[in-house]
């Protein structure tokens, strides 16, 4: 019986020396090709001796010419059937979600455009993948992934349990109730006892089964309503020839077609099209439509999966597939803690009202019963203690329910938007009729109608305001609208531009702000904040300090882990002073520091936040009114979306010393920044108050809270 035998030939080179009849060929095997040995019988080892080899060359090859007949095997005869090597790529796939999740001409160019990632990714603009067979296509899924969307694991119904005991308060209460529960027992026997103690073990055990039982209903509906699954078919080009596949069967390097109706299928690059247009709302939404039209698609050449083509036709470079695509990362995003942050997280939060009610009406009725009983088999004096007992009980109910409901901590009662933003050109502004930012904008904005505050942020240096969308969003959701401009792409220590391009900003909110926010959502600029982070933190301070002249009144200052230069007397401009309160800002302040930003993540890189020209060095000359709060084990960018892409995005993860997780710095940092502008815009000074006291329990632990009033 036929065998044969596969062996991958790493790195030698292996040669085969031809018979002089067949034209004397030497060909020599390089690295990660395929060697094919077939034989009459199977073989143990390699050591199996022959008399004759015949190499089958590849239809490439010059060697076409062979005859067939030379392939027939006899016993002592083995056939070399040598493959070519598959196709390798030039470009990696970090690059290529870059160049379109930010919409990069920069990095498109580098790479020769549309055409150059096309020669790239092996591939051609007009003949697609020339390479149709599996291996071809299994070694593209490989390297690149597969155009199928991964569902997250969820927490099951033990899990949520255990996650609503995880609260101390709660805990003091349970504790309470077991011990009532155990002296009434005690005292009045079993039967008595368990009437008594047992109502006030029961109302607080009922507020846990129902909130326990709806985040897990709500993770259940999450999952069968947002999990993708498209087996759609779709026109591709491979071999110069169109082919319908399977949308899951798509692959990068794929050339599409794409027609009226049609849904894009992955990530890409518009090569060509006929009056393309394509209603990103999808992805952006704002529910506005994206024109892409053939004379100048080399200034707009991105296409997103999800999308849809409205009007025309065209082709488009697959570029990216599946969990990688901007489509994917939302899904993974909305399947992970920010779950919160969804429409049906904010519909089951109106369902917490409800909840409250249950919980309050759970511990009324345990006050009636317990009343009665009282009434019938205990002096005035037993009366009152019951009765005192019942109303912490009561009061312990409502305050899981409140603390559920309205914590700054946790998602508000708005669902938040991510709204992207270009930059103003002389003619977009002609067009639009109003006048577009000075500089991209990332927009967090509450979805509902209402007149909201206006907060304006400046990332960290050579960060991306896109690493900051889970922040923006938890701001927005408790009902602040969020500016986060992107100041550059690079950067030298001089912070004056910065300053100057911030206040260019503020100057523009009360003349382009309205046009670009939805008709019912109105931008309260009589209300505004401003805050920064790392080096971003310093560029406010400038700002808030006059360094620049805004039209706009700031009345709240909020620096997260504020950095002035790479140590003292580096400072290009200096802000700090190093006198204690000599900062002259005629509004409130607040501080938030990091425990570890001033430690090295390893011996190559400095600290993040170095001792000097730190959070402790700005809140020392900060005047009243201020706050400062410093998170003990969390590090100087933990505040950053948990995902942060491309090769900055995966610095993020080294160059700073960080905790074990993003999400609690970033709760902890978007709750003080709520509680902090409720105080000083809206006047609500509930919140802060009950942080400082120690009411509200922060998700980190705090090194250091610090009041100046």
């Amino acid at each position: 019986m036929s065998a044969m035998t596969r062996a991958k030939l790493g790195c030698r080179i292996f040669s085969v020396h031809l018979p002089p009849n067949l034209g004397g060929y030497n060909i020599k095997i390089r690295d990660s090709c395929l060697l094919s040995v077939h034989c009459s019988r199977g073989f143990k080892g390699v050591h199996t001796s022959v008399k004759s080899i015949t190499c089958l060359i590849p239809s490439q090859s010059t060697a076409k010419n062979w005859k067939e007949n030379s392939a027939v095997a006899t016993d002592d005869r083995v056939v070399m059937d040598i493959v070519q090597d598959l196709p390798c790529f030039t470009i990696d796939q970090s690059s290529l979600m870059h160049i379109v999740e930010m919409r990069s001409l920069d990095q498109l160019h580098k790479f020769g455009g549309v055409h150059g990632i096309a020669n790239s990714l092996n591939s051609d603009v007009h003949r697609g993948i020339d390479s149709d067979d599996n291996a071809g296509i299994s070694r593209r899924h490989e390297a690149f992934g597969t155009n199928t969307y991964s569902k997250a694991a969820g927490k099951n119904l033990f899990h949520l349990v255990w996650e609503a005991f995880d609260d101390s308060k709660l805990n003091i209460f349970l504790a309470f109730a077991m011990m009532a529960l155990g002296f009434d027992i005690k005292s009045n026997g079993l039967m008595e006892g368990l009437y008594d103690g047992g109502s006030i073990f029961s109302a607080v055990l009922v507020v846990l089964s129902i909130v326990a039982s709806t985040d897990f209903r709500k993770n259940r509906n999450f999952s069968e309503n947002f999990m993708v699954s498209d087996s759609s078919p779709v026109e591709v080009m491979r071999n110069g020839k169109p082919k319908h596949i399977s949308t899951s069967e798509v692959a990068v390097g794929d050339v599409i077609c794409l027609k009226i109706g049609d849904q894009v299928p992955a990530d890409g690059l518009l090569i060509e099209g006929q009056a393309l247009r394509v209603d990103e709302s999808s992805m952006t939404t704002t529910g506005s439509f994206h024109d892409h039209e053939i004379q100048h698609h080399d200034q707009n050449p991105f296409l997103f999966s999800g999308t849809k083509v409205t009007v025309g036709c065209a082709r488009m470079l697959v570029t990216s597939v599946g969990m990688n695509t901007t489509r994917g990362k939302m899904l993974s995003s909305m399947s992970s803690e920010s779950i919160e942050h969804t429409p049906l997280k904010a519909r089951i939060s109106r369902l917490i009202s409800s909840i409250g009610e249950v919980g309050s009406g759970a511990a009324v009725v345990a006050f009636v019963l317990n009343l009665i009983q009282t009434k019938r088999n205990y002096n005035l004096e037993r009366r009152k203690k019951k009765l005192k007992e019942l109303a912490m009980v009561f009061t312990a109910s409502s305050s899981v329910v409140s603390s559920i409901s309205r914590n700054v901590f946790g998602v508000g009662k708005y669902i938040s938007k991510l709204l992207k933003v270009e930059q103003q050109t002389s003619i977009g502004n002609a067009l639009l009729g109003f006048a577009r930012p000075p500089k991209p904008l990332l927009i967090g904005i509450p979805s509902e109608a209402g007149v909201f505050p206006v907060l304006l942020f400046i990332h960290g240096y050579l960060l991306y305001n896109s690493f900051y969308s889970q922040l923006v969003q938890h701001i927005a959701s408790h009902g602040f609208i969020v500016i986060a401009p992107q100041l550059y792409s690079m950067a030298g220590p001089d912070t004056t531009e910065e300053i100057n391009a911030t206040a260019e900003i503020a100057n523009w909110l009360s003349e382009g702000l309205q046009n670009l926010l939805p008709p019912k959502v109105q931008a309260n600029l009589s209300k505004l904040a401003l805050a920064g982070h790392s080096r971003g933190g310093k560029v406010a301070f400038g700002v808030a300090l006059g360094k620049a002249v805004t039209s706009l009144k700031f009345s709240a200052l909020i620096g997260i882990d504020p950095v002035d230069g790479v140590e003292k007397g580096k400072q290009m401009p200096p802000i700090l002073t190093y006198n204690p309160h000599s900062f002259n800002l005629d509004m409130a302040v607040s501080i938030i520091g990091s425990g570890l930003g001033e430690l090295r993540s390893n011996f190559l890189f400095p600290p993040s936040a170095p001792k000097g020209v730190n959070h402790k060095d700005f809140y020392n000359e900060c005047q009243k009114p201020a706050c400062y709060f410093v998170a003990r084990d969390y590090g100087h960018l933990d505040m950053l979306d948990d995902d942060t892409s491309g090769l900055r995005g995966k610095a993020t993860y080294c160059l700073c010393k960080n905790g074990e997780s993003r999400d609690p710095m970033r709760r902890f940092v978007g709750g003080i920044m709520v509680a902090f502008m409720r105080n000083y815009l809206e006047g609500n000074s509930r919140d802060l108050q009950a942080i400082r006291d120690g009411h509200l329990t922060a998700p980190v632990e705090l090194q250091n809270v610090d009041f100046l009033v």
